[in-house]
């Protein structure tokens, strides 16, 4: 909130045009937006002053992404994988551990995978703006309102439109907490996608785990799959197979957040993942990240072991023509 005043203050200090033409379009995960732009009783911090708000919102541009407890950093690293971010503002609390929250690391991480500044703090935001600012304005032009590359994602991310916040729907900003009981929904196979992820030692075992079970894969709308594992598997079974097969970047690249993406939206209804419980992995906050967006999406099954995900094919889906989801 502080850098964004003090950005705003300086040029309307300088008197430059720059404030009317603003080049950068603000992406904010859905807590820090509520609190720039709603305040947070609990914090004691107020709302961004109205001035500030109506030039972010008719200047610059804003998107609003689900909070971080609904995959909001989730959503932010994917976009980085896209290269639709370039520039990122990770402000952290030093005497907090939510720096090193898995979602936060893998975030961390794919900045450097990808190429995005990363400005750490009001220090580094300052120091870009008036040494670097003119550079980046050119660079990576993007579409806004920004989407996410998922075939067929509905209201994938929020758009704020170009009037003030206190008349978006209480119904974006508000999540149902009250309990709700678990409902039963059948689905059909063929409407269904299922994600297949490995771990490097595990990928053989996945790869023999899909050409013993091709005809039940085969039942499935699409199958995704991280970049190598989605390639040895098409490879190594039929057709049928690697045509529905979606590959996304290898791990390593960011395709374990391009698939709990996924998972967050509501497009994969499967999770079989062989984890490694004995190498390390470079990446392994991404991997942990797949975890915690299934743990976030409670409609989604997941499978984390061969033996279990040989019994799902035999006992769920084999001679079966649906599978009984539930969701709260």
């Amino acid at each position: 909130m502080t850098v964004i005043n003090q950005i705003y203050n300086l040029e309307l200090n300088q008197d430059s045009e720059r404030l009317d033409n603003f080049p950068f379009h603000f992406v904010f995960t859905g807590g820090t937006y509520d609190r720039l732009f709603y305040g947070d009783k609990k914090l004691n911090l107020a709302p961004l002053n109205q001035i500030v708000v109506n030039w972010l919102l008719n200047s610059c541009g804003l998107t609003r992404l689900k909070k971080t407890n609904e995959g909001g950093v989730i959503i932010l690293s994917d976009l980085i994988c896209q290269r639709k971010l370039s520039i990122v503002w990770p402000f952290f609390a030093p005497n907090a551990n939510h720096w090193q929250r898995n979602e936060n690391l893998a975030l961390t991480r794919l900045c450097d995978q990808w190429h995005a500044k990363r400005l750490m703090n009001i220090g580094s935001v300052l120091a870009w703006y008036h040494t670097e600012f003119e550079l980046d304005k050119n660079r990576n032009y993007q579409a806004v309102p920004l989407q996410l590359d998922i075939e067929t994602i509905p209201d994938n991310i929020v758009h704020v439109p170009l009037d003030t916040p206190s008349q978006i729907s209480n119904e974006l900003l508000c999540r149902q907490t009250i309990p709700s009981p678990l409902v039963e929904q059948p689905k059909r196979f063929e409407e269904m996608t299922i994600a297949l992820i490995a771990h490097d030692d595990m990928k053989p075992r996945m790869v023999e785990f899909a050409v013993d079970h091709e005809y039940e894969l085969g039942q499935f709308c699409a199958i995704l799959a991280t970049g190598t594992t989605g390639r040895e598997v098409a490879a190594a079974t039929n057709r049928t197979i690697g045509n529905k097969m979606i590959r996304y970047h290898s791990g390593p690249k960011g395709g374990d957040i391009e698939i709990a993406t996924a998972i967050l939206y509501g497009h994969c209804d499967v999770v079989i993942f062989f984890v490694d419980p004995l190498s390390p992995h470079p990446h392994i906050d991404d991997i942990r990240v797949v975890v915690q967006a299934c743990m976030v999406s409670d409609r989604v099954v997941m499978i984390t072991n061969e033996m279990h995900a040989r019994e799902f094919m035999t006992r769920a889906v084999r001679g079966k023509q649906q599978l009984k989801l539930y969701a709260i």
